[in-house]
């Protein structure tokens, strides 16, 4: 899976992977889990996972920027209204415009924007290559 998304960012010229800064994350969802789920909610490997990819895309001469989650999946990225109530399990409706997606596929669709906003950030500052840019 890996190699995967690293090879898919070098056929597509992408210079920064986005990734959901998942720090703290076990702590905050293990409440929310079974008690006979704990110890297999527990192993999962979120941060190995993650050092992966910034591994193999570092080998790649690839950026990795980690994006804070708060709110991702809860703004439109229509109008960028905030909102519990745009979100409903796994959907997403905006109270304002009225978009309507999956709610982890808006989450995911805003890391992608914030992520296109450091690259953008870096490319003025003379910091990132163009060669290197997403389309």
């Amino acid at each position: 899976m890996v190699t995967e998304i690293v090879k898919f960012a070098l056929e597509n010229n992408v210079s920064v992977i986005g990734l959901e800064d998942l720090t703290g994350i076990r702590d905050a969802t293990l409440k929310k889990v079974h008690k006979k789920r704990k110890h297999t909610h527990s192993s999962w490997a979120y941060r190995q996972l993650q050092t992966f990819i910034e591994y193999k895309a570092r080998e790649a001469g690839i950026l990795t920027h980690y994006i804070d989650p708060a709110y991702t999946s809860q703004t439109c990225i229509r109008c960028n209204h905030i909102s519990k109530n745009n979100r409903n399990r796994l959907s997403f409706e905006c109270e304002i415009c009225g978009y309507q997606n999956n709610a982890d596929l808006i989450g995911a669709m805003n890391i992608e924007h914030k992520t296109r906003d450091f690259r953008y950030i870096l490319e003025s500052q003379g910091s990132l290559s163009t060669a290197q840019t997403i389309a």
